[in-house]
């Protein structure tokens, strides 16, 4: 019964690639998280990435609305009383509490003659997805649920569909440009990608029934879960990076733009028309080390047995359980590994420049994957106007999650620094909040000869 509560509170879970800085000529290895071809687009003959970091947290469930918040905090104060809290509006049929952090370490993409271009790159990501969480939001920060003798319910309460992944990806993507005539040119590439896994779960657990017995026992019983947990090492100097390497796979990203031209491309926007379509994360992890799949069905435990669990470390947790609901510390263990799939997504873009260095950017994203097989991306629509020079970038992106409540952000770019968030609305009350995020980067431009 603690398992859901443990895997919300680490929290690790989807980041959104940041939609303030998607598009720009300059975009360039920042942008192969979404669209491969983005290094097609870019001039420069040489770029190297120092370091580029994004962190997106959203949920569909509670909202805190424009008029609640002060600038930087210095308005009204925030009260928010969890027992009466509203689930916030959503089109989505499945309500979603989602968290994406990624990384780029040192990478780096070279321009081969004039239609060319390989890249390669290291990331670091971590995503958590929990849903079917509506009963348990209603219901957070009770302590303790009674029922009278006699009578029983379901738990809703601790209905949960959850699942988290973590690992390193290190790939390379291969580009080339198709000159369709003297305005009208197609970049397409394709990303390979090699995936270290270093960690994983998922949960799939159904509401049990509690049943009042007498005045002093209460009964949990049809408790049935599937989990399965990759455990971290106990000592994680000792194992060194061979702790953080449970699991491996491979990956795919491929993607084109179509580009038509201005008569005069000498300047920062040389194109007035793109339209784009990529598919990401396509591929799987297979977890196998430190790894254990679980399957509880007609689980039972008293309620007192459930308050006095306790373990002392994370590797007991399967075998635990499984003593306390089917009293076998072996009868859940249904293996030593288990596969997840990456965060599958569709994106589909146009970048409309109807003037010099001014362009307005749609982009729609499709999360293709759900728990228990893998983490997801969440759907998004963003739309973005942007002014762009050589050494400057300013846009200002309103997205809207799940095609539902719209957010106001703001990006900005000095020459190979950048820095932005999708959702700065929510600081100066423009819009209601149901998440943050924020990205920021910083990479070095070789020019070149033309």
């Amino acid at each position: 019964m603690l398992l859901p509560f443990f895997f919300l509170a680490v929290l690790p879970g989807v980041a959104q690639y940041g939609a303030g800085i998607a598009g720009g000529t300059y975009e360039g290895v920042w942008g192969l998280g979404s669209q491969p071809a983005s290094i097609l687009l870019n001039p420069v003959k040489v770029e190297i990435n120092i370091h580029r970091t994004g962190v997106d947290l959203d949920n569909t469930y509670l909202h805190l609305d424009q008029q609640e918040i002060g600038l930087f905090g210095f308005g009204r104060r925030i009260r928010v009383d969890t027992s009466d809290a509203a689930l916030g509006p959503t089109l989505s049929s499945r309500r979603s509490v989602s968290l994406d952090v990624r990384s780029m370490l040192p990478s780096f993409s070279l321009r081969i003659g004039t239609n060319n271009a390989i890249a390669f790159t290291n990331n670091i990501r971590a995503t958590l997805t929990a849903l079917d969480l509506n009963e348990l939001a209603r219901k957070f920060g009770i302590d303790a649920i009674s029922l009278d003798p006699g009578t029983s319910r379901r738990m809703e309460e601790l209905k949960v569909l959850s699942a988290a992944m973590s690992w390193t990806e290190h790939g390379i993507t291969y580009g080339h440009t198709f000159q369709m005539n003297e305005r009208v040119r197609l970049h397409s590439a394709l990303t390979g990608k090699y995936v270290i896994g270093i960690y994983g779960m998922y949960i799939d657990n159904q509401a049990p029934l509690l049943s009042g017995i007498n005045d002093s026992v209460q009964v949990v019983s049809e408790v049935n879960a599937d989990y399965a947990i990759v455990y971290p090492p106990s000592d994680l100097w000792s194992t060194g990076l061979g702790g953080m390497m449970n699991g491996q796979g491979w990956g795919m990203d491929a993607g084109a733009v179509i580009e038509w031209m201005r008569d005069d491309t000498a300047t920062a926007t040389p194109y007035w028309l793109r339209i784009g379509a990529a598919i990401t994360d396509v591929g799987s992890i297979n977890y196998t080390k430190r790894s254990e799949v679980h399957e509880i069905r007609n689980g039972v435990a008293s309620t007192d047995e459930i308050d006095e669990f306790e373990i002392e470390e994370p590797i007991q947790l399967g075998s635990a359980l499984s003593e306390l609901f089917l009293n076998d510390p072996n009868a859940s263990l249904r293996g030593r590994s288990f596969r997840m799939v990456l965060p599958m997504a569709v994106h589909a873009s146009v970048d409309y420049c109807p003037v010099r260095n001014f362009a307005l950017r749609l982009e729609t994203i499709f999360g293709l994957t759900e728990p228990t097989s893998g983490t997801t991306a969440r759907n998004q629509l963003s739309i973005v106007p942007r002014y762009e020079i050589r050494n400057f970038s300013l846009a200002i992106p309103i997205t809207m999650d799940e095609y539902a409540e719209a957010s106001m952000g703001l990006s900005i770019r000095i020459a190979g620094f950048m820095i932005g968030s999708d959702r700065i609305g929510g600081l100066v009350g423009l819009n209601s909040v149901s998440g943050a995020d924020l990205y920021f980067g910083m990479k070095v431009r070789i020019k070149g000869k033309s």
